[in-house]
């Protein structure tokens, strides 16, 4: 979308600015196919871990280790998926060597970068579990904490989220005041204009069903960090049963946020949740009548 386009639907947008509940309703279509079933192998994998990478060289030899001492311990069939972003450091051959000799684990290379959001869309529709989660590169939260999270989804939960911002989350180590500001305000303007209710939009730690992911990813088209407020407000009107949790979560040095450039970037990326929205671009053909609690 350029810079025309979006200055003539911007107008239009505006009224819906304020959460108006008839508006908010989507259409069923055939636009989006609907999920295969798992067969064979799929069937058994109840869980798939997707880790977008984009020049982390300098983490991955601590954190894929970790992850996979936590998977090892696990009672029940996994895969690992480390999806690269047109890295320059040499991240997927790193991975390769960290990941070899592990049956159930897989490097998918993307030829340039394009963000984390299309990174974490490659991942979770190539998946292949009956729940797929995303985390981050850096394990700012660890692993561990999905076990909070099964209690949610083995309930009939389909879209279960980390939040660092709600009652029993622990931060131990906080952000710089900047990028703590700065996801304060998106969180902010993200429920005013795309997903009403959500504690913690940005958070790094997020398990779909697989039927979920399948459907929500092959909607979302942002492929920067304002991806996840997309996948939600897709959620959300498409009346997905969302829970939050608390969650442990530490900051990691070296993030790759840019401050003015990213920040434009997040606001533009509402304006085209909102400019999507109007123009009927997140329809799906199965809808579902569960609300976020």
């Amino acid at each position: 979308m350029d810079a025309r386009e979006l200055h003539s639907i911007l107008p239009r947008a505006a009224p819906t600015l304020l959460i108006d509940r008839r508006a908010l309703k989507l259409q069923a279509s055939q636009s989006t196919p609907a999920a295969a079933t798992p067969t064979g192998e799929e069937a058994a994998l109840r869980l798939s871990v997707v880790i977008p990478a984009y020049n982390e060289t300098a983490r991955i030899g601590r954190t894929i280790p970790a992850l996979l001492t936590y998977l090892h311990g696990l009672d029940y069939a996994h895969e690992l998926l480390i999806v690269d972003d047109g890295s320059t450091d040499g991240t997927p051959d790193m991975a390769r060597r960290l990941l070899s000799g592990e049956p159930r684990a897989r490097v998918l290379e993307e030829p340039r970068n394009r963000g984390k959001g299309h990174a974490v869309r490659v991942g979770m529709l190539a998946a292949k579990g009956q729940f797929v989660l995303f985390c981050d590169a850096d394990l700012s939260t660890l692993p561990e904490d999905l076990e909070k999270f099964w209690p949610w989804l083995d309930s009939g939960y389909e879209v279960v989220i980390g939040s660092r911002k709600m009652a029993g989350a622990n931060v131990s180590r906080h952000q710089p005041l900047w990028r703590e500001s700065l996801g304060k305000g998106f969180t902010w303007l993200t429920n005013v204009i795309a997903a009403p209710g959500i504690s913690d939009v940005t958070c790094g730690f997020k398990c779909f069903s697989r039927q979920a992911a399948q459907t929500l990813f092959s909607l979302s088209v942002i492929d920067d960090w304002s991806f996840d407020a997309e996948v939600l407000f897709i959620a959300q009107r498409l009346g997905y049963l969302i829970k939050e949790v608390p969650v442990s979560w530490h900051d990691e040095p070296g993030t790759k946020v840019r401050l003015w450039k990213d920040t434009v970037r997040a606001l533009l990326g509402l304006a085209t949740i909102r400019a999507n929205f109007l123009r009927e671009r997140y329809k799906a053909q199965r809808r579902v009548t569960r609300k976020h609690t």
